[in-house]
């Protein structure tokens, strides 16, 4: 399993925080996500064999918001 925490650009409100959490959950390979409109961020555990870093970034930005910067582990 992996983590990344991505920083994320256009949330408004923590209804987009729930939308992109709930985005993020439904792809195979995703074991659990958080995000927060608080802290600006989504933290992902993921199995990179299932799913990779960049079609997760695809996931948020395909929604409308934008990925500024991602950090593993």
């Amino acid at each position: 399993m992996n983590t990344v925490t991505f920083k994320i650009e256009g949330m408004r409100c923590d209804g987009c925080a729930e939308t992109i959490q709930s985005l993020l959950g439904r792809n195979a390979g995703v074991q659990k996500a958080r995000a927060s409109f608080k802290d600006g961020e989504a933290r992902v555990l993921y199995d990179s064999d299932a799913v990779t870093e960049e079609q997760l970034v695809a996931v948020i930005e395909n929604s409308g918001y934008r990925v500024s910067n991602r950090n593993r582990g």
